[in-house]
């Protein structure tokens, strides 16, 4: 198996931003419409909205995963980084969850547990979650990885 170096999805994030753009031209109209005697300095206050698909567009620089030939790495973090390793062969368990909007978007979040390690891994909104499940099941079972 070739290094693979995966982020979650930009999928999630641009439907939060259409949906946050939405919510802001739709406020801004109402607000123009019913209010047109009032102060304009409210329909600021719609632009928080924004805040939210950033915030996602920045945590999903922040998650890699990585995929080596014996071993799985998940990196997070932007001031201090967090770095897990797993050997393929010590992983028992690959989880898909999907909600209906990641099936839709065809994105998924991937949960992974392991032998002798506390607690589990997750990475969320990852594109093609059952490929990615697949190709870590396949390498945990290869003669090699054991």
């Amino acid at each position: 198996m070739d290094d693979q170096v995966i982020h979650p999805s930009l999928k999630t994030v641009w439907a939060a931003y259409a949906l946050a753009m939405f919510l802001i031209i739709d406020g801004v109209w109402l607000y123009l419409t019913y209010a047109a005697d009032k102060p304009r300095w409210p329909v600021v206050i719609l632009f928080v909205a924004l805040l939210f698909p950033l915030k996602m567009h920045v945590t999903r620089r922040l998650v890699t995963l990585r995929l080596h030939d014996d071993h799985l790495t998940v990196e997070s973090g932007f001031f201090s980084r967090t770095r897990r390793t797993v050997g393929l062969a010590k992983i028992q368990d690959v989880t898909v969850r999907q909600t209906l909007g990641q099936r839709i978007l065809g994105v998924g979040d991937l949960m992974l547990e392991s032998a002798g390690e506390s607690g589990g891994m997750a990475v969320l909104n990852l594109d093609n979650p059952r490929q990615l499940a697949d190709t870590i099941i396949a390498g945990s079972k290869r003669p090699g990885s054991r």
